[in-house]
């Protein structure tokens, strides 16, 4: 798990007996395109971690699907909401592609956590990089036109622009396909 080293140190740098015993809590699953790793309406008390791949996670409202993230490995993800009160996911993370998935239990990082440092530093950093993300992307929802919303994704995420299909696209920047079609043939 040579991509998780490295994912892990872009945050902080965890001793080799760090690295391994938290290797060791996650467990690799296969997954097809079109499946899930997380579905609404299930309980959830898991960290994932995608070693390579795309995964797109989306929420459902009136029959609609708004997509909230696309997840290139290596990544983190998962919905600490829905674990830490106990309720069930809104979130939905699906497979773009065949590939696999990691999972660990949330619980038993935290124990983890409690004997090395480290790795209370890593969920803290990788933490304060999600709500880094999150709140430029809300700010971004109120201060910037659709327009420039599309032009921020296309410099920030080139990956996004690259292997997601547009609707998709559209969706995650609050836009109907229409409006992107006519966004894009003024660039």
């Amino acid at each position: 798990m040579q991509n998780l080293k490295h994912l892990v140190s872009r945050f902080t740098q965890l001793t080799e007996t760090e690295m391994q015993h938290f290797e060791a809590l996650f467990q690799e699953f296969p997954i097809k395109k079109k499946q899930f790793v997380l579905k609404e309406g299930q309980h959830t008390n898991t960290i994932f971690y995608f070693n390579q791949g795309i995964f797109r996670g989306f929420y459902e409202k009136d029959g609609e699907e708004i997509t909230s993230n696309f997840y290139f490995g290596p990544t983190f993800a998962g919905d600490v909401f829905a674990a830490r009160t106990k309720t069930p996911t809104k979130l939905n993370i699906q497979a773009f592609e065949d590939g696999h998935f990691f999972s660990a239990d949330l619980s038993e990082i935290e124990k983890l956590s409690q004997t090395f440092p480290g790795i209370t530093m890593l969920f803290l950093r990788f933490f304060e990089h999600l709500y880094i993300f999150n709140n430029r992307r809300q700010l971004s929802f109120i201060f910037d036109s659709p327009e420039e919303r599309y032009n921020k994704l296309f410099l920030e995420r080139p990956k996004v622009m690259a292997n997601i299909p547009l609707k998709f696209i559209a969706s995650y920047l609050g836009i109907k396909p229409e409006t992107l079609s006519r966004i894009r043939r003024k660039g």
